[in-house]
């Protein structure tokens, strides 16, 4: 992995591999472990145990919001951008190949964020995230293509938390973006959501079984979320941290943690936030 400021560049040696999935491929695998019944339909609100939707109202006593960041099923008015702590992100897929992760904090691209290039078989996907949403990103994501001498092309985009939100409210499971399980500074969220998904699934089992009482299950979920606030909240104080370096500062900095031993630390505390084990 390597991080590159207008000033110089670091390369980290870490101790895992970059891998990426097939998204629908992996659905399908998950879907087929489940006795689930799947259908497809626009979530509109929510009134006690019935969730009202564009093909009619579904009730359940255990309801899970996995829909995202609007938190749709939750209490109240949702709270959108710009106003709501959410970051913003554009990326790029030509195609190419490569095997390293690139990340430019470069403040003559994007203020408030970072760019990147990463492979995924027989693409290299590049893109630009803001921590603003005010901030738009893709003159940005163009301009970085431009760089790396890429095509910008078949364009990706989306909004994600940085903030955890409480995963219980109102009797509802709330797992992924739709809790803020996406972790600042990096803006990764599909480990998380696996990892608190699972969490969830676990105490909905036990209610299913008979073995603890929906309330009870509530709490423990609640509980295991809030557990893991202290590191989210860590790694939120960087991502507001880093734009405030100075750039020579930063690239100092980048170059003291590209280290093996401050670089095996810091990494190994940020895969122990949401470890799959």
């Amino acid at each position: 992995m390597a991080f590159h400021t207008p000033h110089g560049s670091t390369r980290f040696r870490l101790r895992w591999s970059w891998s990426s999935f097939d998204s629908g491929e992996l659905s399908h695998a998950l879907y087929g472990q489940t006795g689930a019944r799947f259908e497809i339909a626009k979530v509109q609100a929510r009134d006690g145990d019935t969730v009202l939707t564009d093909r009619g109202t579904l009730r359940a006593p255990l309801i899970v919001d996995a829909l995202g960041w609007r938190r749709v099923l939750g209490p109240g008015a949702n709270v959108q951008p710009p106003e709501a702590a959410i970051s913003r992100g554009l990326e790029v897929h030509p195609h190419g190949d490569g095997t390293d992760l690139d990340i430019w904090i470069d403040r003559s691209l994007i203020r408030h964020g970072y760019a990147w290039s990463v492979p995924a078989d027989g693409e290299q996907r590049v893109g630009v995230g803001s921590y603003q949403p005010r901030d738009h990103v893709k003159e940005p994501t163009k301009e970085i293509a431009q760089r790396l001498q890429r095509d910008a092309v078949r364009y990706q985009g989306n909004w994600f938390p940085h903030r955890l939100r409480p995963a219980i409210e109102d009797g509802v499971f709330f797992a992924g973006d739709s809790a803020g399980h996406c972790l600042p500074l990096s803006g990764e969220g599909i480990r998380t959501a696996f990892y608190f998904g699972i969490a969830a699934g676990r105490e909905i089992r036990e209610v299913l079984e008979g073995a603890q009482t929906r309330e009870q299950a509530l709490e423990r979920y609640g509980a295991f979320s809030s557990s893991h606030a202290p590191a989210f909240a860590y790694a939120l104080a960087l991502q507001r941290l880093i734009p405030r370096l100075p750039p020579r500062a930063l690239t100092a900095l980048l170059a003291v943690m590209g280290r093996e031993r401050p670089c095996r630390r810091a990494f190994n505390w940020y895969f122990q936030i949401a470890q799959p084990g």
